[in-house]
Parts: C-alpha cells; structure tokens; sequence
C-alpha cells in the first residue's frame, strides 16, 4: 500500500521536523562559525524587517595616568566606550514542491522524515548560500572601502602552468591569519571549495579528527577545522580558475529567525491526474544570516527581502568594528 502525503501530513510536526532537519544539517552552526543571536531573534519575531544589534567599541591602548597622594591633582579626562548599531535584515522565502514523486520513494519507517529531511536540505543549502554571498559582499566592500586588510590573493590569470605561490599551502594559509595580527588564534576554521580540498589531500596535511560524544567527525588544516563547500566560488578567467577561501573564528555570522504564520501548507488537487489526485506542499523560512561587525546598508535592495546578487554587493556592506575584533579572512588561489 503506497503512502500518501496527504495521510501522514500534520503542519505542526511537518514545520517542526523541517526546521530541525534544517538547523541540523547546517555546517556552520554545527561548527559553532555561526550562532544564534537572542537579540535578532527577539525583533525579527516581533516583525521587524531590519535589527540592529548592539556592539562596543575596544578600549583604546594607552599609557595610564600614574597615582600620587595630591588631593588638589584631579583627574579631569576621561576614556570612553562607543556604543556601535550593526543593521541586519530578515529574508522570507518561501518554496513548494509536487510530492508524488517523494511520496513513491517513501519505502523507510518513517515518511514524516524522509520528507522534512528533504526539505530541510534544501533549506540549509539557501542558509548557506546566503551566508556564503554575504561574505563575498563583505569582501566586496573590504577590498573598496577598507584597503583589502581581510584578504591574502595569490591567485593570477597568466597563462602557463600553475606556480606553488598562487595554490594553497601552509604559507599562504599562515599569511591569512596575520590579517588578524595578534589575534590570529581567533580563526579556527576554513571554509574551501572541494578542488582546494582535493589540492590538501594531495598534501597529505589533512588531519582527520573523530567524533565523540560531544562532537562530529570533522578534518582540520593546520589546526583549522575544514568545511568543503562547493558554493563557495570558482571563478574562470581566460587562463586560470580563481577559488575563494573563507577563515572564520566563533561567532563570525549571527543568524536570527523571523516570524512565519504558517511553516508549511499542503494544497490537494484531486482532478490532477485524471482525477488521481496530487498533493503539493509549501514551506516558508524567515531568517537572517549576518557577518558580526558589519552593517547591511539596504542600499540596493529592490524587494522586501535582499536576494543572493544584492548580498553580494559592496555597496550594501559597511564594517564598523576594527579589523582584529572581526574573525574572518579570506584567501584567493588559483589551486
């Protein structure tokens, strides 16, 4: 007897599941890059389009003053802490898929499952997507704006075979943690398109760390932990490939949820196949992935909600904290 959609459908277990599959498979919160942030969940759940979150400003470095015993020597200046507001913007999105053909595939023991977890997938690869497009905006903005302090590029086009300087290797690798300087040890993972991927194994530099009961099996670079994601990108000039790589310490991204009515929604149309009937289901997603440190400006965004080519802008990026409070590198090779 065949399962259908429509008999094991329940909106509240299906939007549940979904969102867990969703948060689940999401590498970069499961590596701790990116974190869920109370404030922004606080104000995209209240129905905020845009929230901002407070961040502060270092201390500056200084020589002290040095005490006596004057009573008449009073101190008359005074340091101060600056309150800085980063700007974050919610994306609604939604999608919707005929379900016959999942529902024929529905042979394990648990078709509720086999279907969140489906669409779950296609939910962390968007939260990806957008979280990998808002860093190449930052970047974009980084190398118009602040002097390209965040990014190593070894990467050419000239013709010819491929030198060692412009692939990955350790060199280059130690090059992208000194753009932190004396924060260096805040980037603990790497980011890498699977080709650069390929390129370290071949290196025989790969270190394979085993899972425990806290934790996943994951591999490390140099100590860094690996995340292979063909998203990130792989861009072919006349003569060369150039790979984008991504170095992230905790909490580079914050990520909020938004407020959504209704998670998933199951429309029957029993005239569809000649009256065979068919069943579609809907899902929607509200939520923000966001760099710490930076502000989405909203300059160029058309719609309600910044689409992929609109994250990637330059100009919809602005940082506002120093370079060395910012847990993010990047590196260009060519492989």
């Amino acid at each position: 007897m065949s399962v259908r959609i429509a008999d094991i459908f329940n909106p509240t277990t299906f939007g549940r599941k979904a969102q867990e599959a969703q948060l689940q498979l999401n590498r970069f919160l499961n590596s701790g890059i990116a974190v869920m942030d109370p404030e922004l969940n606080k104000q995209f759940q209240a129905g905020a389009l845009t929230a901002l979150v407070n961040v502060y400003s270092s201390l500056a470095i200084k020589e002290p003053r040095y005490s006596n015993d004057d009573p008449s020597d009073l101190n008359t200046t005074h340091g101060k802490i600056d309150n800085l507001q980063q700007t974050a913007r919610v994306a609604a999105r939604n999608d919707s898929w005929a379900l016959m053909r999942l529902a024929r595939e529905l042979a394990d023991a648990d078709p509720v499952g086999a279907i969140t977890n489906r669409i779950g997938q296609f939910w962390a690869s968007d939260d990806e997507q957008r979280l990998l497009t808002s860093l190449l905006g930052i970047l974009a903005d980084n190398v118009a704006n602040d002097g390209s302090d965040m990014l190593v590029d070894v990467s050419t086009d000239a013709a010819g075979a491929v030198a060692d300087a412009e692939r990955i290797g350790g060199d280059l690798v130690i090059d992208g943690l000194q753009t932190m300087g004396d924060h260096k040890d805040a980037l603990t993972a790497l980011a890498i398109h699977s080709q650069i991927h390929s390129r370290l194994q071949k290196q025989n530099l790969i270190e394979y760390i085993p899972a425990t009961d806290s934790t996943i099996a994951f591999q490390s670079y140099l100590g860094r932990r690996l995340i292979v994601d063909d998203t990130l990108p792989a861009v072919a000039g006349t003569n060369r490939i150039t790979y984008t790589c991504v170095m992230f310490g905790p909490g580079a991204v914050l990520a909020g949820s938004g407020k959504v009515a209704k998670p998933s929604e199951l429309d029957s149309n029993p005239d569809a196949g000649n009256g065979g009937g068919q069943d579609k289901i809907y899902s929607r997603v509200s939520n923000a992935w966001h760099p710490n440190g930076f502000n989405f400006t909203s300059t160029t965004v058309a719609g309600q909600a910044p689409t992929y080519a609109e994250l990637n802008l330059a100009a919809n990026w602005d940082r506002i904290m120093e370079r060395k409070h910012i847990p993010i590198a990047f590196l260009k090779v060519n492989d």
